[in-house]
């Protein structure tokens, strides 16, 4: 039986998760947004500790700082985290963007909050005066990769698809709605979602 491992790690350490919406990991929620539901795997019981944005990560034995800063970045999803570490000038962004795999947005996420919080990362990048030196790695294949080459790469990626400059690949049905598909082979990027996310974008104005 397939099972998800956080319950393994949440024996003997605290498992942090965003406060930007903390119905989403509501237990009574948590099957369905968790996906478990619809892959048929048992739902982990844990109990995490909501954080709030631009909070420090801190040790659970000393309580000390341990060099990384807690960011609420919901699109993908609304409970979204990534982690800044300003020492070793890394950006962790989860599941927010990657190349070569597709991003993928399950039907809670947020096409219009992504491009919200992607300006926020590329600001905060920019605003460093080692800008050049930060470094992005994500949740799947890219790993300390230039962030401002990332971030900007992808957006512009996502924009065409939001202006139609970047055809629809494959439309599948799954959880009660289309999913779309787009590809660029060129940029090694491409994005599964519904489709509902991409024309709340284009019609909220993110065709650029």
């Amino acid at each position: 039986m397939r099972t998800v491992g956080v319950e393994h790690f949440a024996k003997d350490s605290p498992i942090l998760a965003s406060s930007n919406s903390p119905s989403f990991l509501a237990p009574s929620n948590l099957p369905t947004n968790s996906l478990c539901l619809s892959l048929s795997i048992p739902t982990p019981k844990y109990n995490p500790i909501l954080i709030d944005h631009l909070s420090p990560i801190v040790s659970p034995n000393t309580n000390l700082p341990l060099g990384m800063i807690a960011l609420h970045t919901p699109g993908h999803t609304p409970d979204s985290l990534s982690l800044w570490d300003e020492e070793d000038r890394m950006l962790y962004v989860g599941d927010t963007l990657y190349e070569k795999e597709p991003i993928i947005f399950p039907k809670e996420g947020s096409i219009i909050i992504w491009f919200e919080k992607l300006d926020y990362l590329i600001d905060l990048v920019q605003s460093k005066p080692f800008a050049d030196d930060i470094k992005v790695s994500c949740g799947h294949t890219t790993a300390s990769r230039p962030a401002l080459e990332v971030f900007r790469k992808t957006k512009g990626f996502m924009q065409d698809v939001i202006a139609e400059r970047i055809p629809v690949k494959t439309r599948t049905k799954k959880r009660g709605e289309v999913y779309v598909e787009y590809v660029q082979t060129e940029m090694d990027l491409s994005l599964i979602c519904p489709e509902r996310l991409v024309l709340e974008a284009r019609n909220s104005g993110y065709a650029v």
